[in-house]
């Protein structure tokens, strides 16, 4: 890698093994069964040690097609832009060969409502659905930073035509963020915030 090159790798044994059990299932045709094939990707992520408790996956709606899918590597990476939802929605736009999703009716699953970094680049992903299951506060109650609140962000997306969805499953977003705190996962950008209860 050069001084002006940027390199963020997700970990291939995590994916195969996730894409390997997903073949072996029907394709999730609904947002339901598209977040809880992410959320077990982000449970696998934890179990493995391959990143934080995030996963983020890009699907086609016209066609149901898997194009993306990320966890988050910011501590493996060095990189603090490193998150699940925007390396997934880099990804889909690397795949399609275009710095826009405008074109393909394409929908974002994370397990996790965005954080202040990851609402931005979802504004300008050119995506049409946002789905996602645990909200800003499960987040940060188990440490994390999550950055200036925007309490109109899900009006702000409506407005440009991005469609949200969620919390959903929100019970089971919440024991993966309480399975990573119990693995002693990384909190790499935590502020002094008291203790964690979730």
């Amino acid at each position: 890698m050069t001084a002006n090159e940027i390199r963020l790798i997700q970990p291939d044994r995590l994916a195969d093994e996730w894409l390997k059990a997903q073949k072996q299932r029907p394709k999730p045709t609904d947002d339901q069964s598209r977040l809880q094939a992410v959320l077990a990707l982000a449970a696998l992520t934890i179990a493995h040690d391959s990143g934080g408790p995030f996963a983020a996956a890009v699907y086609a709606l016209d066609t149901g097609e898997l194009i993306s899918t990320a966890v988050n590597t910011v501590v493996s990476n060095h990189c603090a832009a490193a998150h699940a939802e925007l390396q997934a929605l880099s990804l889909a736009q690397q795949k399609i060969g275009n710095y826009t999703l405008i074109d393909r009716p394409c929908v974002l699953v994370s397990s996790s409502e965005p954080c202040t970094m990851c609402l931005g680049a979802i504004a300008w992903s050119g995506i049409q659905q946002l789905v996602f299951s645990s909200t800003r506060e499960d987040v940060e109650q188990i440490g994390f930073d999550e950055g200036p609140i925007t309490r109109e962000w899900r009006q702000q997306l409506t407005e440009r035509g991005i469609r949200v969805s969620g919390p959903m499953l929100r019970e089971e977003g919440r024991q993966i963020l309480r399975d990573y705190l119990n693995h002693q996962g990384v909190i790499y950008n935590a502020r002094p915030l008291g203790p964690a209860q979730i």
